[in-house]
């Protein structure tokens, strides 16, 4: 037994020293400020680098040089994920094999941002470029997550958090529940025969039997005749879903497209409408669709845009993801800038909070 607990242990150690030594982001770093010649390999637990006054690895200097990180992102939550870069100078970053941030030329200490889609539990391919021209390199990530309870922002007064190394790893894991310290299964024990002895009864003893008597039940009150129908009970119909008239020309608000409070996570009902949309754009494919999303006036105008393009970002995924093409699909998101009614009362700012979409015919 305690042979196999050991072994146990062992193995799980093994496990979680395995999971670890996967965790990063393995940096290739080259002279020159496009990749010319690689001199050093290293893993990176996370990108938060400022490198005014010193060398970034060994066999570089403190300018021209360039770097090129690679790994696996693990998405926590589904949904829209905004990246951001501050960096000094050039900056390439792809998830999942799409370009979502590109500002490859002399940048002093800017910060950049891009948004994708992301599913929870998925892992997406990472790769970050960076280059260095003068002096003072620098390259920081954050992102901003779609399950974020508050939006914060990091020093840079943007928002999100620095993305840190238990979402870096160099493969995929099989599971997440490998990295759970469980305790070893109980092995079970033999089962044991148990021999009861019966007790010695006296012959001149007589020993009565006690029969229990049924139980009566009570008198019944109803009058029960003789093979009556059972009346089934009523059935309840279902309405079904009026199917909605979609037509070009119109700005038209999606009233059943809900997201959660202060997010851009779609909730289930919005289904509905949407794949009726879903079905109009393809009887009509010549109709390019515009989508935009507003907010009410509650908050930081700068969270609210990003909010309102988000939630119009999303609701343009689910599109694409049921065979609407891309480049039918223009996305707009104007935070509260755009009321339809007064954010005086509650009930007047849940209307500014919406998604409109406008269809237009292109034979027209």
């Amino acid at each position: 037994m305690k042979t196999l607990t050991r072994l146990l242990g062992l193995s799980l150690c093994l496990t979680v020293m395995s999971v670890r030594a996967q965790q990063g982001l393995k940096g290739d770093y080259y002279t020159g400020t496009n990749f010319e010649k690689k001199v050093f390999t290293r893993m990176d637990p996370q990108l938060n680098y400022n490198w005014r006054g010193r060398n970034p690895a060994p066999g570089l200097s403190e300018s021209f040089y360039s770097i090129r990180w690679t790994g696996k992102l693990l998405a926590p939550a589904s949904g829209v994920y905004r990246f951001y870069a501050k960096v000094d100078d050039g900056i390439r970053i792809w998830v999942g094999n799409k370009l979502v941030v590109n500002s490859w030329q002399l940048n002093d200490s800017k910060d950049f941002s891009g948004s994708i889609l992301l599913e929870a539990g998925q892992f997406y391919d990472l790769r970050v470029d960076y280059f260095n021209d003068m002096l003072e390199g620098e390259i920081y990530l954050y992102w901003q997550r779609p399950d974020a309870k508050k939006t914060s922002l990091n020093p840079f007064n943007t928002p999100g958090e620095l993305i840190t190394t238990q979402y870096f790893f160099q493969k995929p894991l099989p599971s997440r529940v490998s990295l759970i310290r469980t305790p070893p299964p109980a092995v079970p024990k033999p089962p044991v025969a148990v021999v009861k002895t019966p007790a010695k009864i006296n012959p001149t003893t007589r020993v009565a039997k006690t029969i229990p008597k049924p139980a009566l039940s009570p008198p019944s009150t109803k009058t029960v005749t003789a093979n009556a129908p059972v009346l089934a009970p009523p059935i309840t119909r279902v309405e079904p879903e009026p199917i909605r008239a979609f037509e070009p020309g119109a700005t038209v608000v999606l009233h059943k497209v809900q997201f959660e409070q202060s997010s851009y996570i779609l909730l289930p009902e919005s289904s509905t409408e949407l794949d009726q949309l879903v079905i109009a754009l393809k009887k009509n494919p010549l109709w390019q669709i515009t989508i935009a999303g507003h907010t009410d006036n509650i908050g930081d105008p700068r969270l609210n845009l990003a909010l309102s393009e988000n939630r119009a970002k999303v609701v343009a995924a689910y599109l694409k993801r049921r065979g609407v093409a891309d480049d039918r699909i223009i996305t707009n998101g104007y935070g509260g800038t755009h009321p339809i009614a007064d954010n005086a009362l509650e009930i007047e700012r849940s209307k500014n909070r919406r998604v409109e979409i406008t269809l237009k015919d292109e034979k027209k």
